[in-house]
């Protein structure tokens, strides 16, 4: 499964590629609630770098067992969107969250394979 970022040019109008990141096996996953009975991935507060310079962080847990998922994306230490829900189906990439960052640039999110 993989995190696919991508951005709004504005001048083009066009979605445009930002980065993909994979998610890995969380390690730690005592801290978060069912971990025992659950096989879970993510990432944890990445940082990424928009075109004009804003950081976005951002944090995803995914359990491939109930497909269950958790998006917190966050700019500075004030969350600006999260959402949770299930995939429809392992190959499927929902939820996809479009949102505008402080800075006004248009980020699309979403988790797939």
């Amino acid at each position: 499964m993989k995190l696919y970022l991508q951005y709004g040019e504005e001048l083009s109008g066009q979605w445009k590629s930002l980065c993909e990141i994979e998610l890995k096996p969380l390690l730690n996953v005592n801290l978060r609630p069912f971990a025992e009975v659950q096989n879970l991935f993510g990432i944890d507060f990445v940082p990424v770098k928009l075109p004009n310079g804003e950081v976005l962080n951002i944090d995803i847990t995914y359990s491939t067992d109930n497909r269950g998922i958790n998006i917190r994306i966050l700019s500075r230490d004030t969350t600006i969107i999260e959402v949770g829900g299930f995939n429809r189906q392992e190959i499927s990439y929902d939820p996809n969250l479009i949102f505008i960052t402080p800075n006004g640039i248009y980020v699309s999110a979403m988790v797939g394979v």
